[in-house]
Formats: structure tokens, C-alpha cells, sequence
């Protein structure tokens, strides 16, 4: 069996036996599969360590069969029909410690960001301000709790910028910031996220009451991993490369879909073999992280093909920069209009979590176009 199959579902038909249009990587041997596979009337072309496909469920497993035997085929067929069937259905709810569970299969959830920096790209660290912070942390707490009075379903709390060219904060800040936050807004009954790439940071704010991860170094610290695993947190898995102060240099890839795509496959296999279990997993495909604005254009325009991953899928696009590429804004403040639309689009391409800035508006915005999606069934009543 090719354990290193990844299929990537671009579009998918009705019924069992549709046709879909897929992508195939990993695969042991696609020269030996290839000849049998087109054999079978599907539309095949060879991209490198890929092949991109039109064809049916079936028509590959045959394939797969004369190439590798019944065992193998049997394997892929599972991995495709899960692939496909991910792809069509609802999102996956997330357990959370304790009895509580992300619900994921409805509307998007809306998560409230709360960067408690003196260097927030966007509000300039006006939770924490500097030189000298004053009100730590009831500045944050009373905007995290305005958040969730405006429709916030989950609260980010973070401590260390990660736009492009930041710098590391040392740990200790960064608990400062942090861990006093977290333990004030468990009053909120909403659950608590602590975007962090430090296992300290993130373990007392699980401690605190924080109950998801919120990983954008992409699953490089194993020690972060861990503490997610023994703390039965939910875990986001982003896509990035280096760090916040080295990504602007790595954004070159040959097809970023693909390779965003098949990070979060791999990383999905790290998280089980570091005892997080896929149920407890979200995936982000990192907009603006390591990323050309093109590329993240192109990102968000396949956001519905992450879903085949088979977990629910989280969208970070509130008022980064990528967005000026369309809307000619100079500033973050100039970006709510083309914020929100980013929020539609991932709405109507079945995003499950939606991390913004503006709550109520992104709240209101996101019934509407789930409204559409659903055919107006969740307006009625």
C-alpha cells in the first residue's frame, strides 16, 4: 500500500461512482499506474510527482489493483471514498477538554482575535500598549468579552506578533501578556484559544482555561505538540515555512495548492504520532504565512478542495496584507470591506472557522452567505 498516498478532491459529482477531478501525490509508483489508469478511458496528466485526473472511484481502484493488487486498491478506494465523501459533507465537530465540542458543521464559527502585543499589525497595540502597559489585563479581557457580545463562538488570544519580519518574544512576556487574559475570560463561556508557538506558553493557558492550540509555526515544535496531546486541547495546524521573521524569503513554491495541501496531509500524520488524535485536529492553509499576496489569492480560491483532508477547515484572511493586491489599501483600517468579502467566499466554500478582527460585522456578513449556501434554509423560522 502507498502509505504516503495523499488525494486531493478538486471537484467531485454525485453518487458513489461520479466522476471527480482529483489530484494524486505520493503514490509508490506512477509510472507502473499510469498506463493502466488511462487505459480506462480517464483523463490523465503527469505533473511531476502528481497526476491530475478526471475519472471515477472505480476506474482507479481497478488501476490500482493490476498495478499494486486487490489489498492496495482496496486501501486507495477507502482513502478516496473518505476523500470525497469529506469533501461533499459537513465538517467534523472537534472535541474539547472536558464534555465541551466545537461545532463545525453549521454556519462558520467566528473566532475573535484578541492580539495582546504593543505591535499588533492592525490595532497597534491597543490591548497592550507600550512602553509602559497599563490595565493588563483588563484592557483585553473587556475587549474580549465585547467580542463575544458582538457574536464571537470562540475568543485567539495571542502574545507575540506573526506578521512578516516580527520578531520572537521571550517567553516570560509573553506569559505575562497572555496567561492573566486567558484566566479572565473563561467568565465568558466561550472557548479560549492561545495562538502561541512556545509548549511553556501554551500549557499554562491550557492550564488557565484556554481548551484549542493555535499553532502557526507549522507543527515544528514536537514539545508544543505534546503539550497539546496531554492536555486533550483541539490543535490548529497551519502551513507556514521558517519564521515570522524569515517567511517573506520562502514564499516561491511550483504549485502552492498542491504543496499547502500535502503539508497538512503529512502534518496530520505528526499530530496522531504525537498523540493528538485527527478528531481534535482544524487545518489552516496559513494565508499571508510564507505566502505571496498571488498566492494567497490562489489559496483562498481552492479553500473548498481542504476539505477532502476530512477536517474542518480555518481561515485567517482579516486584514492582511494580500488583500491590498485587490483593494489598493495602504492600511489595515482600509480593509474591512475586502476583509468580509474574504469571509463570504470561505463562507460559500464550506470554511468552518473564520479568525477575524471585525466580529459583528464578519457575524452578520457570514449568516448571509450562509443563507445562500443553505438555499435560505437557515433564515427561515
Amino acid at each position: 500500500m502507498p502509505t504516503e498516498l495523499v488525494v486531493r478532491i478538486e471537484e467531485a459529482g454525485l453518487g458513489p461512482d461520479a466522476q471527480v477531478r482529483l489530484v494524486l501525490s505520493g503514490f509508490v509508483d506512477l509510472e507502473r499506474l499510469y498506463r493502466p489508469w488511462a487505459a480506462s478511458g480517464s483523463t490523465l496528466h503527469r505533473e511531476g510527482d502528481r497526476i491530475r485526473a478526471t475519472t471515477t472511484p472505480e476506474a482507479l481502484t481497478r488501476a490500482v489493483g493490476r498495478t499494486l493488487g486487490a489489498e492496495a486498491a482496496k486501501d486507495v478506494a477507502g482513502v478516496l471514498h473518505r476523500a470525497v465523501a469529506a469533501w461533499a459533507g459537513p465538517a467534523p465537530d472537534v472535541p474539547l477538554p472536558g464534555a465541551g465540542t466545537l461545532g463545525c458543521g453549521g454556519m462558520p464559527l467566528v473566532m475573535g482575535i484578541l492580539n495582546v502585543t504593543p505591535d499588533s499589525f492592525f490595532d497597534g497595540g491597543a490591548l497592550y500598549p507600550a512602553p509602559d502597559p497599563h490595565g493588563h489585563p483588563e484592557t483585553a479581557i473587556a475587549a474580549g468579552e465585547a467580542l463575544v457580545a458582538s457574536g464571537a463562538d470562540v475568543l485567539d488570544v495571542g502574545g507575540e506578533s506573526t506578521r512578516p519580519g516580527s520578531q520572537a518574544v521571550d517567553q516570560n512576556e509573553e506569559l505575562d501578556r497572555v496567561v492573566p487574559v486567558v484566566r479572565g475570560l473563561g467568565r465568558t463561556g466561550v472557548p479560549i484559544s492561545v495562538d502561541t508557538t512556545k509548549p511553556a506558553v501554551a500549557d499554562a493557558a491550557c492550564a488557565a482555561g484556554a481548551s484549542i492550540v493555535n499553532d502557526v509555526s507549522g507543527a515544528q515544535h514536537e514539545e508544543l505538540l505534546a503539550v497539546a496531546a496531554d492536555r486533550d486541547a483541539a490543535y490548529v495546524l497551519m502551513h507556514t515555512r521558517g519564521t515570522p521573521a524569515s517567511m517573506p524569503d520562502l514564499t516561491d513554491y511550483d504549485d502552492v495548492v498542491a504543496e499547502v495541501y500535502e503539508f497538512l496531509a503529512d502534518g496530520l500524520e505528526r499530530c496522531a504520532a504525537a498523540g493528538i488524535p485527527a478528531e481534535r485536529v482544524l487545518v489552516d492553509p496559513g494565508i499571508g504565512f510564507a505566502k505571496t499576496p498571488e498566492s494567497s489569492f490562489a489559496l483562498m480560491a481552492a479553500l473548498r478542495q481542504f476539505r477532502g483532508l476530512g477536517r474542518p477547515v480555518l481561515v485567517g484572511a482579516s486584514r492582511k496584507s494580500f488583500l491590498r493586491l485587490a483593494d489598493h489599501s495602504d492600511e489595515p483600517g482600509q480593509r474591512l470591506e475586502s476583509s468580509l468579502a474574504s469571509a463570504v467566499a470561505a463562507t460559500l466554500a464550506g470554511a468552518a472557522v473564520l479568525r477575524v478582527h471585525d466580529v459583528a460585522e464578519t457575524v452578520r456578513a457570514v449568516a448571509t452567505a450562509h443563507a445562500i449556501a443553505t438555499a435560505g434554509g437557515s433564515a427561515q423560522g
